[in-house]
């Protein structure tokens, strides 16, 4: 592989993890880990002055977050071009698992603030099963970016 290509992967893949740790952190700071955590920051908790997430306030969320997260999971994938054949299998059906996920961690608030709290499960379990498949298919790109460069 060209060490052009190398170093593109290199970059992206050390900023994409660092976004991956950041909106960990965020999420963990601002909504919370725990399923009520979630319900309280989309239905609003009196007690902290917060008010309810509406529509329209979500939409604003929504829409950086579609363009953002679809653009990061097709260079990804687009990456695994590169790759040994034996691992475009795997990045395929990682590629479509996280876009499904993404998904389903964009819109599951609608669900929420439209009475279906059972949603807040589906939020915590898709945003944690993103970033986890994220940094797999980030591990697949680099590993192959850089397979036989180092030697054992």
């Amino acid at each position: 592989m060209k060490n052009a290509y190398r170093a593109a992967i290199l970059y992206f893949t050390f900023f994409a993890v660092m976004l991956l740790v950041s909106g960990t952190w965020l999420f963990a700071t601002k909504i919370g880990l725990s399923p009520d955590a979630v319900t309280l920051y989309y239905l609003g908790n009196e007690a902290l002055f917060q008010m309810p997430k509406s529509s329209e306030g979500l939409l604003e969320i929504v829409l950086p977050h579609l363009g953002g997260m679809g653009l990061f999971i097709m260079v990804s994938a687009h990456f695994m071009l590169f790759a040994p054949k034996n691992r475009h299998q795997w990045a395929k059906i990682t590629a479509i698992i996280l876009f499904t996920t993404a998904l389903l961690d964009i819109f599951s608030p609608y669900a929420i603030i439209n009475g279906f709290a059972f949603f807040n499960w589906v939020k915590l379990i898709s945003f944690f099963l993103l970033q986890s498949l994220a940094l797999f298919l980030l591990g697949l790109v680099f590993l192959s970016a850089f397979e036989g460069v180092v030697k054992h």
